[in-house]
């Protein structure tokens, strides 16, 4: 398997996903149970990817045969389909189709980046400066609401995809992340549950405007270690005060309090207890510390 990723670019949780999902390829089994990939699965799968990174969706390309996706990779080159492979790239593409209104462009050049540039990279390069910037536009007015939605939607159904193809042990560290009371924007708490479930977390992700007892009570259910709310609205700037204090009042002593976003600044110096996450490089940092030694 390790081979087959360095040749293709999958990582080895999206390549055992589009077995499973898709049977991309049915690999056969060593005494020991390791896959064991042929020739002709290495070609479909690399074929499938290429198609995948033209802007093909993964279902209908991994049900073609062999001879069709030659034909159809060879159809795409013919046709001079882009696939830029620069992070720069593909937010210049993304934000050109969130400004054309064109949400099933979008979601392609999106599985596109997450296939090319590896998940940090597409977290960090992509999807972050793509929502900063869609909220600048829509500020400046070149943007509408429907933009906005339509490229939520998009970002929140790929981030999603990503969840559900990595594989977490159940040994893993646990956390639960959600948007306190009041916070409708959930985007950041999507990508925080991405990141967190790419650095070997299991995540609770539990969506926005809940008050404080609710996420207190998840946590305590599944005996987290971490617990990581997002605020992005500053004028709710004192509610969110209040409701941080009173989950940290509500959390095991032991059980770690992460708040980051937007929003974070208003709310001025956290109280004891509280950590602000600065951005997701800084998120991945500190569930290192929070995962104990042994990770």
């Amino acid at each position: 398997m390790r081979l087959v990723a360095e040749r293709t670019g999958l990582s080895p949780d999206v390549l055992r996903a589009w077995e499973r999902r898709y049977g991309v390829v049915n690999p056969g089994r060593s005494e020991g149970g390791q896959r064991l990939y042929s020739d002709a699965d290495l070609e479909r799968l690399t074929l499938v990817v290429t198609a995948v990174q033209a802007g093909r969706s993964v279902g209908p390309t991994a049900s073609l045969s062999l001879e069709e996706l030659r034909r159809l990779v060879a159809e795409d080159a013919e046709q001079g389909t882009a696939r830029p492979t620069l992070a720069t790239d593909y937010l210049e593409l993304a934000f050109a189709a969130v400004a054309n209104l064109a949400p099933e462009e979008l979601q392609a050049v999106l599985r596109s980046a997450l296939l090319s540039l590896g998940a940090p990279s597409f977290l960090d390069d992509v999807v972050t400066p793509l929502l900063q910037q869609i909220g600048e536009a829509w500020h400046a007015g070149e943007v509408g609401i429907a933009h906005e939605h339509a490229a939520s939607a998009v970002v929140r159904g790929v981030l999603a995809w990503l969840v559900d193809s990595l594989e977490v042990p159940e040994n893993a560290p646990r956390a639960v992340v959600a948007c306190l009371a009041g916070e409708r924007h959930e985007l950041g708490a999507a990508l925080a549950t991405a990141a967190a479930t790419h650095a070997g977390w299991r995540v609770a992700y539990l969506g926005p405007d809940l008050p404080a007892a609710e996420i207190a009570d998840a946590a305590l259910r599944h005996e987290t270690a971490v617990v990581g709310v997002s605020i992005i609205t500053p004028e709710n700037a004192a509610s969110a005060r209040a409701e941080l204090q009173l989950l940290r009042g509500i959390l095991r002593p032991g059980t770690a309090l992460l708040a980051g976003g937007a929003g974070i600044p208003a709310l001025g110096p956290l109280d004891h207890g509280i950590t602000m996450i600065r951005d997701l490089t800084h998120w991945r940092a500190l569930l290192r510390v929070y995962a104990g030694p042994t990770r």
